[in-house]
């Protein structure tokens, strides 16, 4: 298993810009402190289907930590690889996988680049190896949120602020992405050695945190749209195909006055080659549980 680290700067602009709408202090408060620690579980993986395979990588669970200090622009995290192979019989798989989240008061931006090698499909713990077959995706997301100012993104998935009272807000996006599949000897009967894929398009939703009581806050938010695409080739040619897609994100969150405990999961699904009743489907999820902690020097 390939082990890597990522130390990510956070965006200049949506920080110095884009953070500095002023938020509803009936519904949101923030944390008096200046500086932020977090630490952190991680599982990232990718994963192929169609309506009868699916096939997974063996991606190991990862450690990291991260700083950040309020109304600057550092914003620095690091992880690497914890445990072993879930398990060896799955087979080896190289991994880069490189996420940004930035939460803003009114949007919410993702940028993606995911490159995975060797893949297994487990069938009644009939276990088949893949490893060869690879995928890169480079994408972006970008959602803006209508009620920013009384729901916090920032409360739910990044625990640098408080949700007080419950709410909710339609949300209104887009993204872009860039495909490229390796079957390796898997997927299609004349078995190309790549496919490549480009599909951009809009998406909307709805956001809502429950506060359950001063301690307790679950959020989801979920959007679903089209994007349109197709073999950057054949799109020289405008042969677009049209392709669904879902994002969805929930987290759950203990919090006390200067320290929180948080859960998060975010799942992106496209559609990357549709073949009539057996389409190809791409799926990343990030699994993380926090532990962040607000000090003063």
């Amino acid at each position: 298993m390939l082990r890597y680290f990522a130390i990510i700067p956070l965006f200049l602009f949506s920080n110095l810009v884009l953070g500095q709408a002023k938020a509803d202090t009936s519904y949101v408060a923030e944390y008096p402190q200046r500086i932020m620690l977090t630490g952190f579980l991680t599982q990232n993986s990718i994963q192929l289907s169609t309506d009868d395979k699916e096939y997974m990588p063996n991606n190991p669970l990862k450690v990291g930590a991260g700083i950040a200090i309020k109304n600057t622009v550092i914003n620095l995290s690091y992880n690497f690889g914890l445990a072993p192979l879930a398990d060896k019989r799955q087979g080896d798989t190289k991994a880069v996988d490189i996420q940004l989240h930035q939460y803003g008061r009114y949007f919410v931006l993702d940028l993606f680049y995911q490159k995975y090698k060797g893949f297994y499909t487990d069938n009644d713990d009939d276990i088949q190896l893949f490893p060869d077959m690879s995928v890169r995706n480079i994408g972006a997301e970008f959602a803006y949120v209508f009620k920013g100012d009384k729901f916090s993104t920032k409360a739910a998935f990044q625990q640098s602020e408080i949700q007080l009272k419950s709410a909710g807000s339609f949300i209104l996006g887009g993204g872009a992405y860039l495909f490229r599949i390796n079957p390796g000897g898997e997927l299609w009967e004349n078995d190309p050695n790549h496919l490549d894929n480009l599909q951009f398009g809009v998406n909307a939703g709805y956001a809502y945190t429950w506060v359950i009581n001063e301690r307790w806050l679950l959020t989801g938010i979920l959007t679903a749209g089209v994007n349109v695409g197709n073999d950057p080739d054949m799109l020289k040619d405008w042969k677009v195909e049209a392709y669904p897609t879902a994002l969805g994100r929930w987290s759950g969150v203990y919090h006390k006055n200067d320290w929180a405990l948080a859960a998060t999961v975010l799942v992106n699904n496209k559609v990357v080659y549709p073949d009539g009743e057996n389409d190809l489907n791409f799926t990343g999820i990030n699994f993380q549980m926090s532990f962040v902690k607000h000090i003063d020097f």
